[in-house]
């Protein structure tokens, strides 16, 4: 049924493109999906490349059940068919990580900073749009819940959050240098177009310079393209050189010039801030499922060559001896990153671990996670190759806390050996306002300390893969190991929903922390839908369009914070 609908919307889209636009923005204004500004916002702005793939695509052929799929959850996974990825060379015979010199410094993880300059204190902060704490024309005069000055669980960060965040890290820690894994721009994704993801980016990047005294490693997010998520492909058409040009004026405050010249290809690039070690910061959007532009041709398993750049640099790294960081936003882990893509990616990690890539950096979830990679075979400790570290969202949005983590990082091997996540409690931010106080910062918890009361680990070992395994195994026995993972995730906001054995979430949960690829994650893909047998409903819908799908309820304990499930609440 998904497919029939996609045939159909391309057959219209052949007589009049508009046509079908005017009927998406119409049905989601008239069946109250959102208010009218959203609904045509995003059509408007997200539809147009969404129908040009279509029509490209071979939607009989298996690219509409693939689309569905990946953007809908409607139809089953398609399978992983991307073939195998060509090394240079063959892995060394006994390839082993580094030993450790026992020195640690401190890294500052900053990601999906999403701070809103148009935020206003005492405007509704439980308004009719996905992001409040704005004035918009039909705000009401008497807000039902102001905003405070410091934020709110369902907006983003006002500017003052993240400037008083940068002021409280020295207090904590000596930051070496620090990651930024993506995501700068706030969530009115129905609103935001070159012009404004520009103001927003340059504004946000002057702060992190003002207000870290050392270099930031950033990396691309699905929200610094405007519109949101559209990142064009060498082979799909569309403007995107302007964002890379932005960029790299922006990051050349911290890159060298050959890394502020690959910037401008399509924002990815690497950099060594020590000897033997490098960071390859990595532009994942290219994976990521709602960037429209990559359902054209879906057997373009890596549209951008980046997949062959990074083998080159990860080669090179092997050559010279050196140890790797890889960071980028969307993680490959992640159920919003291509399976095809994930799976090649997967390879690369398989080939180059454990004794050149020393760790992964992701963002975009905006919870506190992490997911492990395995060799092949058995996913056990003993195969455990790499840790993908999700970082905590600087944002509250949505009933999470603002948070950032410190990482300790022997300076040899590079592996890191604690993770201290510290957030401040939303919940108390009209407190802040009424004594004239400022966010209380804390440590939240140390994952060496906490987890390791699970899974013991000796003082003179990293955080590896392999223990971050025993602490999921730990998760399976003990119901109290997990809930204190379950509360970390959501920074002990306490807002997210039950996750226990009783009712599936646990279950779930500790397979996709065990999910190296995407294709290996049990979380369904979160736009799910079923059939609308409501007569009602099919009488109110001339189109026939509503009477076929409405969406069904998503597990609670899997929403989305980012992209479009955010919008609409999915």
């Amino acid at each position: 049924a998904c497919v029939t609908a996609l045939v159909v919307a391309k057959d219209v889209s052949y007589l009049n493109k508009n046509w079908v636009l005017d009927a998406a923005a119409g049905m989601c204004t008239d069946f109250k999906v959102m208010p009218k500004d959203v609904c045509h916002g995003l059509v408007y702005s997200q539809g147009p490349v969404l129908v040009n793939s279509i029509r490209q695509a071979s939607l009989l052929s298996g690219d509409g059940k693939h689309i569905c799929h990946q953007v809908l959850g409607a139809c089953a996974p398609q399978g992983v068919q991307s073939g195998i990825v060509s090394f240079p060379k063959p892995k060394p015979a006994f390839a082993v990580a580094p030993t450790h010199s026992g020195n640690t410094i401190d890294i500052l993880h900053l990601s999906d900073w999403h701070v809103d300059d148009k935020y206003e204190p005492g405007a509704e902060a439980d308004c009719n749009r996905p992001l409040c704490c704005r004035k918009y024309d039909d705000s009401p005069l008497t807000p039902k819940r102001k905003a405070s000055s410091w934020g709110d669980y369902k907006c983003d960060s006002p500017v003052k959050l993240g400037v008083d965040l940068l002021k409280f890290v020295p207090k904590v820690a000596n930051v070496s240098f620090s990651i930024l894994t993506g995501d700068v721009p706030p969530h009115d994704i129905w609103l935001q177009n070159r012009e404004s993801v520009i103001k927003e980016e340059d504004a946000a990047y002057k702060t992190m310079a003002d207000g870290l005294p050392t270099k930031v490693y950033p990396t691309v997010g699905n929200h610094e393209a405007g519109p949101t998520n559209l990142f064009p492909t060498k082979a799909s058409g569309g403007d995107i050189q302007w964002l890379y040009d932005s960029l790299a004026d922006d990051w050349s405050r911290w890159l060298p010039a050959d890394a502020v010249k690959a910037v401008k290809s399509y924002g990815a690039y690497t950099v060594s801030p020590a000897p033997g070690f490098r960071i390859i910061s990595m532009n994942n959007n290219f994976c990521y499922t709602l960037n429209f532009y990559l359902y054209a041709d879906r057997k373009d398993y890596d549209p951008m060559g980046e997949l062959k750049w990074l083998v080159a640099q990860l080669q090179a790294a092997e050559d010279a001896g050196e140890r790797v960081w890889i960071i980028g936003h969307v993680g490959p882990s992640q159920t919003d990153c291509l399976q095809n893509w994930s799976a090649l990616y997967y390879q690369v990690v398989q080939r180059y671990s454990p004794h050149v890539i020393a760790e992964q950096f992701f963002g975009h979830t905006h919870y506190d996670e992490f997911a492990i990679s395995y060799g092949p075979g058995a996913k056990n400790a003993q195969n455990a190759i790499s840790t993908s570290w999700i970082g905590p969202s600087v944002t509250p949005y949505t009933d999470i806390n603002p948070g950032f983590r410190i990482y300790k990082v022997d300076t040899k091997s590079w592996n890191v050996f604690d993770s201290e996540t510290y957030v401040a409690d939303m919940n108390q931010a009209a407190t802040w306002d009424a004594t004239g106080s400022s966010p209380n910062w804390h440590l939240e918890y140390s994952a060496r300390k906490s987890y390791g009361a699970y899974a013991p680990i000796a003082a003179d070992q990293p955080l590896s893969a392999g223990w971050w395994h025993n602490v999921t195994s730990a998760f399976e026995t003990n119901p109290a190991a997990f809930q204190d993972y379950w509360k970390f995730r959501g920074k002990s906001a306490n807002r997210l929903p039950a996750c226990n054995a009783a009712n599936g979430c646990a279950k779930e949960t500790i397979c996709n922390l065990r999910a190296g690829k995407s294709s290996d994650a049990c979380s369904e893909i979160h736009f799910s839908v079923k059939r609308d047998i409501n007569d009602d409903a099919e009488a109110a819908d001339p189109t026939g369009l509503h009477s076929l799908y409405k969406r069904a309820d998503p597990k609670p304990w899997n929403k989305k914070l980012c992209g479009l499930g955010a919008q609409f609440n999915l």
